[in-house]
Formats: C-alpha cells, structure tokens, sequence
C-alpha cells in the first residue's frame, strides 16, 4: 500500500514538472510567432560586372519577386555606396559608377521592398583598367609597304597574337590631300591603299581586355614613312666632271658629260692612256639646290659587263666644299637602273660618286652610263 502512494505522487509530480516546461516552450515561441515569419525578398540574379576606363557598370537581372522597389551597392568595404530604384518594367539593371580608379573591386547588393524588407547579400568582384593598362598595350605595325602602282599602297601587318585587340587604325593622305581612316581587323595580314599620297601612315591598335568591356583601349600613335616609287630629277642645267675620262678620238672619246646625257648607250670611262687606276669619281652640279632627295640613281654599263664597277661611296653637298658622305654601297652587275636610297632625305646642289673597285678583281678601269638623284 505504502509502494503504492509512493508512485502515485511521483506520477503526479512528472506531470506537473511536463506542464509547466511546455508552458515555459510556448511563451519562448510565442515571441517569434507574434513578431511573424522573417521574409527575404528576391535578391539580384546573375550579377556582371562590365569593366570600362576608370569606370564600370554593374549589370543584374531583376528577380521573380514583384515587391523589389530598390537596390543598395556598397564597395570599398562599405566605406562607399549607391542607391537605385528598380521600376517593375525593368528586367534588366544597370548601375553606371564613374570615377572608379584603376584596380579590383568586390561589390555587395541587397535588393528591397517598400516596407524594408531585404534580400541577402549578393557579392560580385571585378576591376577598372586605366592609363597603367593602357601603358602595357603595343601596337600592330605595318611591317612592308609595295607600290603595286604610282597611286596603289599594299600594306602588310604583322601577324596578331593578342586575343585582346581588335583592331587597327591606319591613317593616310589620299591623292586628294584628304586624311583617310582605315580600319584593319587582327584577321587581315595586309590591306591595299588605292588613293595613297606619298609620305607618312600613322597608325594605332585597340583593345577590349574582356568581351564585357563597356570601352576600348588605345595605344599611342606611331608613324612609319612610306618610301614611295623613285623619282628621278630632270637633268637639265647639269654639268659633270670626273677624276679622269677616256679621251681617245671616236667611239673611245668617253667624257664624264656621258653620264648625265639620259642615253646609256653612251658610258663615261676613266684615261686609260696612260692607265689610271681606283678610285675613280664623278662629280655633278645640278646648278641649284633641290630639296627631299632620297637616292642616287646608277646606270653602270648596258650590255657589256667589262669595267663594271662594284663598290660605291656616294656623297652630297651644297657648296661643293663640305661634303656629307653616306657610305659604300654595292652596285649589282646588271643593266638595269639601280635606286639607291640614303637614310633620310636630304637637301644637294652637288653629289659625287667615288667607284672603289670593280666586279672583276683584275679590272683597273670603271664605267658608268647615268648618274642622277631621285625623290620619291
């Protein structure tokens, strides 16, 4: 009986100590209960962020969620921020932020409804490029020029292995003294200038570092001259002299006056009787002073390769006092004009051509047909 009253009374206290926790538990949940669900809104979906020259857009899609009214972007660890509003009919979001210098970028968006509710976060990293980027670009450069014609340029690119750049400008003066632009894509190796006045191509390439990009970036200009087909000056008012000349009666009477006649038919030679030996020179006044010359002009001989002389020093002046000399070059045994060009334009009233030694080792005389300059 005693055992009995004892399991009574600890029944009865159990269920006492089970009321009074699930009362504690309801007070505990009613708290939450009576302050509601917490409710998230629809947050930024697919977040881009497009990188531009010291700028950037930050480009979403608008959530299913219908109540979103408003987005807040922090960056600079929250130091910096901007608020937008978001237009129902708007699918896509854009967020233009200017003034961003150079450099990576970690960005958070929480989106909004009218009542305060928020979304989570979202975050998205991403960079502005600037004059640094800018100084590393180099730009694709217009390897050979061919005149196909007196007024046709063919131009030829260097091959592209930057993904990034997608393109070039090449600027030039047309026939009618007009600049042109051009625009060369990476695929194309060579481009033909139909209307090209002689002188200079200017020229830069241009980048986007990703198919995001809201901008393209440049590098600086450069320039090449284009070296246009040769020019021979007319030889009228010149007057010729040589170191020596072969002045034998008849067909052998070869004066220096031979090499600015426009007949290689007829040749210049050095005394023979007595017999003078290398170097020989031939020296001419054109009379006047012309500007912009680029070359001398050599017929050697035609025909016959006998005294056909090899290495040339080719000088100019324009007092025939003080002489600029432009080094040895090589003459080609042939018959053809031969254009040999000097470094840089030059301004001659005078020019001299001194023959070293022939393309026979055993050759003590030279020959020349024409001598003359050329512009281009």
């Amino acid at each position: 009986m005693k055992n009995s009253l004892i399991w009574i009374m600890s029944l009865l206290v159990t269920m006492v100590a089970v009321i009074t926790g699930c009362s504690k538990m309801d007070d505990t949940y009613r708290g939450f209960l009576e302050k509601g669900v917490i409710k998230y809104v629809g947050k930024a979906d697919s977040v881009q962020v497009l990188p531009g020259y010291n700028r950037l857009h930050l480009r979403w899609l608008r959530s299913a969620d219908p109540s979103v009214s408003h987005a807040i972007v922090y960056w600079n660890n929250r130091t910096d921020s901007v608020e937008i509003n978001i237009e129902k009919s708007q699918d896509t979001i854009v967020v233009p932020l200017e003034n961003m210098p150079e450099g990576s970028y970690t960005f958070e968006i929480i989106t909004f409804d009218d009542l305060g509710n928020n979304s989570v976060t979202v975050e998205a990293i991403g960079r502005t490029y600037g004059e640094q980027y800018e100084n590393t670009l180099l730009p694709r450069i217009p390897e050979i020029t061919e005149f196909l014609d007196a007024q046709t340029l063919k131009v030829f690119f260097t091959n592209v292995t930057d993904t990034t750049m997608k393109g070039t400008e090449l600027i030039y003066r047309n026939n009618d003294m007009v600049y042109d632009t051009l625009l060369v894509s990476p695929e194309e190796p060579s481009v033909v200038l139909n209307s090209f006045s002689r002188g200079w191509l200017k020229f830069r390439s241009f980048f986007k570092p990703s198919s995001l990009a809201i901008d393209q970036f440049y590098t600086g200009y450069d320039s090449i001259r284009v070296k246009g087909l040769p020019v021979e000056l007319a030889k009228t008012g010149w007057t010729a002299t040589a170191s020596s000349f072969d002045d034998r009666s008849g067909t052998r009477y070869r004066p220096a006056s031979h090499t600015i006649d426009n007949n290689p038919s007829t040749i210049w030679v050095n005394q023979i009787t007595p017999q003078t030996y290398y170097p020989h020179w031939v020296q001419v006044d054109m009379g006047q002073i012309h500007e912009g010359i680029e070359g001398f002009a050599i017929i050697t001989r035609v025909g016959d390769a006998a005294a056909r002389p090899k290495t040339a020093e080719l000088l100019t002046s324009l007092d025939g006092v003080e002489w600029t000399s432009f080094g040895d070059y090589i003459l080609e045994s042939i018959s053809d004009m031969q254009y040999l060009s000097i470094p840089e334009p030059v301004s001659v009233r005078y020019f001299k051509v001194i023959l070293k030694n022939a393309h026979s080792s055993n050759e003590n005389n030279a020959a020349l047909a024409e001598v003359g300059l050329f512009t281009r």
